[in-house]
């Protein structure tokens, strides 16, 4: 019988969960604007579902004593370039891929973990994800084969708190949505509208990397008992994903389309650094924001150089957010250099936990 490692497969579950979710509410906004409302909704409560899938495979993880590393070893597959999709079977196919990737891992690790003799080796979360990866599979391919469920949304249909929200109300609730975007307008091609998305694209594969990092570290930190290190480090990552969100509502508006084409001087290795204990956790997390800071910098000078004031003005305040995360990090370094303890626990992020119902 062919034996499978338990923690590289949960790992490479792991990373196709993880850039499902990053390319997952790219494609959304691309349905939003090019095709309907109705199939946006269905691919924002997958990129929802699966949100909910990550926490709960994180936290099956860390019982079995799994080390996070989605990226492997330095020759894996660089995922930084997502095969970003806009129309809908093609997204369909492309998730399909990834799901049933997904799917197979975390089989080969429930494989693995009942050939064993230890006492882990039930593990009834694990069966959960695999009996949900089933069922998204087949409704892919129910899709893919045009057998669409586009029924209005139905928070009753939730698996947790959180999945009862729907797309307006997450652009209620995200700042900067434009109305050109929500009504489906693009602006008039300039000259330079090749060199702006490929600006623009590179900010956005940046941005994918740090949502990563900085998600996994706010549960690692919850594991070593800094639960308001947690809830910061979660925080970061939201705040992270919304700069994301903006960066490729801007590359639509502008009249391109999110892709995986780079800058590579400005681009940052796709290679997630998992800290060993919070202090390393917080001192990657700052090496990361500052290059974040250096690549906004450098795409907001290119950007004046082509005269586009309207990503100068976004990218201005994307800035304005990480150099605020900057200086945070930066002094909560030095307070943990010290051997201080960090801040007292408000239950925010076991509140989170509760809500996605990942407990």
């Amino acid at each position: 019988m062919q034996q499978y490692n338990v923690g590289a497969e949960l790992n490479l579950a792991l990373r196709n969960n993880l850039t499902l979710i990053n390319k997952g509410f790219v494609q959304v906004l691309c349905l939003r604007f090019h095709d309907s409302h109705q199939r946006a909704q269905i691919s924002y409560g997958d990129n929802l579902a699966e949100t909910r899938r990550l926490m709960q495979l994180l936290g099956e993880m860390q019982r079995l004593g799994v080390l996070f590393d989605p990226d492997g070893p330095s020759d894996s597959t660089d995922r930084g370039g997502p095969d970003l999709q806009t129309t809908a079977k093609d997204i369909w196919l492309s998730d399909l891929t990834l799901a049933s990737e997904k799917l197979d891992a975390m089989r080969n690790a429930q494989v693995a973990l009942r050939s064993s003799q230890a006492p882990s080796a039930k593990n009834p979360d694990l069966d959960v994800l695999i009996e949900e990866g089933e069922a998204y599979v087949a409704e892919l391919r129910d899709r893919i084969n045009g057998k669409e469920d586009l029924n209005p949304f139905d928070p009753a249909q939730a698996a947790s708190e959180y999945e009862q929200s729907s797309l307006d109300d997450f652009f209620g609730y995200a700042e900067g949505t434009d109305e050109a975007f929500l009504q489906g307008k693009t602006e008039t091609a300039g000259s330079q509208s090749d060199a702006l998305a490929a600006i623009l694209n590179t900010v956005l594969s940046n941005y994918f990397l740090a949502i990563d990092q900085f998600f996994l570290h706010g549960f690692l930190m919850q594991s070593w008992q800094e639960k308001k290190l947690a809830e910061v480090r979660i925080k970061h990552s939201v705040d992270v994903m919304i700069g994301a969100y903006r960066t490729a509502q801007r590359i639509i508006v502008s009249g391109s389309l999110p892709k995986s084409i780079f800058l590579q001087d400005m681009r940052i290795p796709y290679c997630v650094k998992v800290g060993s204990n919070p202090l390393d956790a917080i001192r990657n997390d700052l090496d990361l924001t500052r290059k974040l800071l250096g690549n906004l910098t450098q795409a907001k000078k290119l950007v004046e150089d082509i005269s586009e004031p309207s990503s100068a003005d976004m990218l201005s305040l994307l800035i304005e957010k990480e150099v605020s995360a900057e200086k945070w990090l930066s002094q909560k370094m030095e307070i943990l250099t010290t051997g201080e303890t960090a801040d007292k626990d408000d239950g925010e992020f076991d509140a989170m936990l509760a809500r996605w119902t990942a407990t």
